[in-house]
């Protein structure tokens, strides 16, 4: 569940169920959606009830001299509503680690099936994060994550939203995982996020 307070408009929850299986080895696929409770006034490519078919791969582990590398590639199917066109993200992801620290480096680019008015024919999205094991070494439950992000604008002749956030990451046990956290988009066009929150939970199978 995610809460974004605009600066301008109202408040918007989205719903984001997800469906993870991984099908080979370092291969997982991914099969999501998102529920907006305001969907005829969403831009870009994620439009309410849009169906999502997302494939990760995970090309090695990190080692002493090499970050792990694994590239994601997702279609969106134009199912929601207002929604035409299938789109399609391109998505590479760098993890290193430096002691206890681990910094990740996420880059996609979205390409717009059927951009409509105004909306960009494709859009790019940089995030760099840090995370760190609370309570480490005798605890490993909790991990507290940082992370600063830009994105290219939806629409054509608007800034490029860029923000930042904080979240934690507790294991309940073995197969639940609780997620929770904040941020804010400090740059960016006037109805950018003011305030923005997630909480998310996973179950293992």
């Amino acid at each position: 569940m995610v809460s974004n307070d605009r600066k301008q408009g109202t408040s918007r929850f989205t719903f984001q169920p997800q469906i993870i299986y991984g099908a080979f080895a370092n291969t997982q696929i991914e099969v999501m959606t998102s529920l907006f409770t305001e969907p005829t006034t969403v831009v870009g490519d994620d439009k309410s009830g849009d169906l999502n078919v997302g494939v990760l791969y995970n090309f090695n582990t990190e080692t002493l001299s090499l970050p792990a590398f694994a590239a994601r590639v997702e279609v969106g199917f134009p199912t929601g509503v207002n929604s035409k066109g299938v789109d399609t993200e391109l998505a590479g992801v760098m993890t290193r680690s430096y002691g206890r620290w681990r910094t990740h480096l996420n880059v996609g680019y979205t390409f717009l099936g059927s951009p409509q008015g105004q909306e960009r024919t494709g859009t790019y999205r940089v995030v760099a994060a840090v995370s760190y094991p609370l309570g480490y070494p005798t605890s490993f439950r909790n991990t507290i994550i940082a992370n600063v992000f830009t994105r290219q604008s939806d629409l054509v002749g608007q800034r490029n939203p860029t923000g930042l956030g904080i979240g934690l990451r507790h294991q309940v046990s073995s197969r639940i995982v609780l997620d929770g956290g904040i941020g804010t988009e400090l740059l960016g066009p006037s109805d950018r996020s003011a305030v923005f929150g997630t909480i998310g939970l996973s179950v293992g199978f």
